[in-house]
């Protein structure tokens, strides 16, 4: 599916506190590239492993839910077998936004985080959309 531009650069700039369901400590993995990516562009990347305390320098979660304050955005790096699970836990903390990675897409799963108002973007890697949205705002 394609997502139009405006829309996605709407949601980039609306979004400040996103949680990353997946992230790894290793730093040579999509996830944590995709961490610091969004760190070093003013966004707050919250972790949510429940494997591991910390990560990047900032508390891990356990769920989605488990984030004090909420977040606006949702990215996920999970197998799309596992996105049932996830779509549970991001509608009991109703962010505005779930954004499934690249390669990840569980469409009769997503149906009902839809249904609750929470936009969802499947299939789509969040670093180079704001990458290449950046680049067509700057030139």
């Amino acid at each position: 599916m394609a997502y139009d531009d405006e829309q996605l650069a709407a949601v980039l700039n609306d979004a400040r506190r996103i949680a990353i369901v997946g992230l790894s400590r290793r730093i040579e993995t999509p996830s944590n590239e995709v961490a610091v990516y969004l760190m070093n562009n003013g966004y707050q990347a919250i972790p949510v492993n429940p494997m591991y305390p910390e990560i990047l320098g900032t508390m891990s979660y356990p769920s989605v839910s488990d984030i004090p304050g909420g977040v606006d955005l949702v990215v996920v790096f999970r197998r799309s077998e596992i996105i049932p699970d996830v779509v549970r836990d991001v509608i009991e903390a109703s962010p505005k936004y779930l954004w499934l990675q690249l390669g990840i897409r569980n469409d009769a799963a997503v149906v009902d985080a839809e249904i609750r108002g929470i936009a969802v973007y499947q299939d789509i890697c969040i670093e180079q959309t704001h990458q290449r949205l950046l680049q067509r705002i700057t030139t």
